[in-house]
């Protein structure tokens, strides 16, 4: 919860930084994959949906991205918390609707630690060299964006700085 204002947050998160970690420990905290809702997995299970980034083969979903605005609508009803991706797609769907959120990305010392994570986690060369690309080209400066941006340190995770800013706390709320 935004201890400032009491209403849910948004946080927009670099990929790898812990959204799922978080997402499933944390009860009052909603990971919102966007994959579900970008295109159809009618014959993929879940937990594929991070080894699927960048297949072919998937099919685009044609209520993308509406179907993904009115998920974000009814998450931040039920948590305190919603995390989607870091997108300049989504990014500009939480802008275009009035949505205020927090933009959360690594410090450029975390690109090493991020490119293990990729592969540890299975992702596909196509998406890790397109995340590479972003990484190295997006600004860690707030004054290039219009809303709030966090940058993680080295050596943290998405979890560390939630809890840092007051949006967690240790007792699993």
């Amino acid at each position: 919860m935004n201890m400032a204002s009491n209403k849910p947050i948004i946080v927009s998160v670099f990929a790898g930084l812990g959204k799922s970690t978080v997402g499933n420990k944390y009860t009052n905290v909603c990971d919102l994959q966007s994959s579900p809702y970008r295109c159809i997995y009618d014959n993929y299970p879940s937990e594929d949906y991070e080894k699927l980034k960048y297949d072919s083969s998937r099919t685009p979903n044609p209520d993308w991205p509406d179907n993904y605005l009115q998920a974000i609508r009814a998450a931040i009803k039920r948590y305190d918390i919603v995390l989607v991706p870091s997108s300049e797609d989504v990014r500009e769907l939480l802008i275009d609707n009035s949505l205020e959120f927090v933009f959360v990305m690594p410090s450029i010392e975390m690109k090493d630690d991020l490119l293990s994570r990729y592969v540890e986690r299975g992702n596909s060369k196509e998406m890790v060299d397109d995340v590479m690309t972003i990484f190295d080209t997006w600004s860690r400066d707030p004054k290039a964006y219009s809303y709030k941006l966090e940058v993680l340190r080295r050596g943290m995770f998405l979890e560390d700085l939630l809890l840092e800013k007051g949006y967690l706390s240790k007792d699993g709320s």
